[in-house]
């Protein structure tokens, strides 16, 4: 009798001790902000709509954007409405963005995916797409695009005119450089459309007088990008224009200017304002920026696929006025060129035949700009 009732203690116990364990699992299981939907599993949970945002890699860059997300999430009343929207992070791999795809088709709260594709081309993301689209969730791009071919899975991109960007900064170089000189391009992945587009409508703009000597590619690896900068300098005697495509790609070539010692050789030019770039700029180490708008990026994507839910077809005309035109459902969310307070030859004028949307800035003209939206880097 009283070994059975020992045994009858020591099952109740272990049992109170594994529904514990267990309701732990649950709850450290749970995620938010970047982690996305992929391991919200709670019943509560399942009550909120999802509207996610999943970008490329991890950089200061989508601050901004981040954002942008949370002032629209304020603004429209997503709360209310019983939604929410936030980014999630990707690992900077093709396979990364596969895997988070995948675990999003397995959620019934994902009401919406608006992704920055790691590549452009890569099948398997579009098929990935495709099967959200077929369940019937909203599939957006926003900063990068597919390429044409795929783009019937999506249904509109929100960002930068990215070929128009890179005009615009080889338009920034050819007129910091009117004699002419060679020059790098350093950039993240080769094969994400916002990267072969940028420096293909550098190559464009730069003219006859500058020459390409090269395009480096550091697969978002921080070390990699400073040692590109470091080998093209060694290798290219008559460098003297130093291109950063991608936010982080500023900071890595500012660091090994300085290493060496030779900012007097280089003219730099650059894509975004991450916080310690803006910082560069304002201590004399970069000589024209073009900035994109990510905060803009993620207020306009939330706002378009909380439209596109709530049958707000007003919102949706607002912002694609020409959608069911070719090329319509593209909303491009601007660009400005950021140049030092004293001392740059470059002017308005130079970027006129751009038209209203590529905005001509001093760094304290961005930096108010900036603190106005309550950001520190864009």
């Amino acid at each position: 009798m009283l070994k059975n009732s020992l045994h009858l203690l020591w099952f109740t116990g272990f049992s109170l001790l594994l529904a514990a364990g267990c309701a732990e699992t649950n709850n450290s299981g749970q995620s938010g902000g970047d982690n996305g939907p992929a391991g919200d599993t709670g019943a509560e949970n399942q009550k909120t709509r999802r509207i996610v945002l999943l970008n490329n890699t991890d950089t200061p860059f989508w601050d901004a954007a981040r954002a942008g997300i949370e002032k629209a999430v304020e603004d429209l009343g997503l709360k209310a409405a019983g939604f929410t929207a936030s980014m999630d992070t990707n690992n900077g791999t093709d396979a990364g963005q596969i895997e988070k795809l995948r675990q999003y088709g397995t959620r019934e709260d994902v009401a919406a995916v608006i992704i920055t594709p790691t590549s452009a081309t890569n099948p398997a993301i579009v098929d990935e797409l495709k099967k959200l689209k077929e369940k019937g969730v909203i599939v957006g791009t926003f900063d990068s695009d597919l390429d044409p071919k795929f783009q019937s899975v999506r249904e509109v991109y929100i960002g930068t005119d990215n070929i128009q960007g890179g005009k615009v900064l080889g338009t920034a170089a050819r007129n910091l450089r009117p004699d002419g000189g060679e020059y790098v391009q350093f950039v993240g992945l080769e094969s994400q459309q916002n990267a072969y587009q940028r420096m293909d409508g550098f190559t464009s703009a730069a003219g006859d007088k500058l020459v390409q000597k090269g395009r480096r590619i550091d697969d978002t690896d921080r070390s990699r990008a400073r040692d590109n900068v470091r080998d093209s300098i060694d290798q290219n005697p008559n460098l003297n224009i130093l291109v950063g495509i991608w936010s982080y790609n500023a900071p890595a070539i500012v660091d090994v200017v300085k290493e060496k010692n030779v900012r007097d050789r280089f003219t730099i030019v650059t894509f975004d304002a991450e916080q310690i770039a803006i910082e560069q700029m304002g201590a004399g180490m970069i000589d024209a920026m073009v900035v994109q708008n990510p905060f803009g990026m993620g207020y306009d994507s939330v706002r378009y696929a909380f439209a596109k839910l709530q049958g707000d077809d007003a919102t949706i005309a607002e912002l694609f006025p020409k959608i069911n035109e070719p090329g319509g459902n593209i909303r491009d969310t601007g660009l400005k060129v950021v140049v030092p307070d004293s001392g740059t030859t470059l002017t308005p004028e130079m970027f006129s035949e751009f038209g209203p949307g590529v905005v001509f800035m001093t760094l304290s003209e961005f930096r108010a700009w900036l603190a106005e939206y309550k950001l520190t880097s864009s």
